[in-house]
């Protein structure tokens, strides 16, 4: 969407137009909508409700709560596989320990059904 912005110019008024970038756009709504936070239940609530707003809705309601649903997310990673291999490359760079010894560990499981 784009603003107008007012310019005088001599005795004439005129409207100029500066398009937002798309992050511009995205932290205005979220700061509009109050959906900052990003950790727990409530960041996930809030990610569903941004997808929604960008016009991801699950006719099924799956998940529902209130201003969204899980669905929502869902139907916006089936639609966006680049968003699904983002956080799989946030995952293998975090460094997180529990979640490579989890990993191992079904690697070995894995390791052991496979002879």
């Amino acid at each position: 969407m784009m603003e107008p912005n007012l310019v005088n110019d001599q005795d004439k008024t005129l409207y100029e137009t500066e398009e937002r970038s798309m992050n511009e756009v995205v932290d205005l709504y979220v700061e509009q909508n109050d959906l900052g936070r990003s950790e727990g239940r409530k960041g996930v609530e809030n990610l569903c409700k941004l997808v929604r707003a960008m016009g991801y809705k699950d006719t099924q309601y799956f998940g529902q709560f209130n201003g969204g649903s899980i669905g929502d997310l869902i139907e916006f990673l089936e639609d966006n596989s680049g968003c699904i291999d983002a956080i799989v490359e946030w995952i293998g760079d975090s460094g997180v320990p529990e979640w490579k010894e989890t990993l191992e560990a079904e690697l070995e499981h894995d390791e052991d059904d496979e002879e």
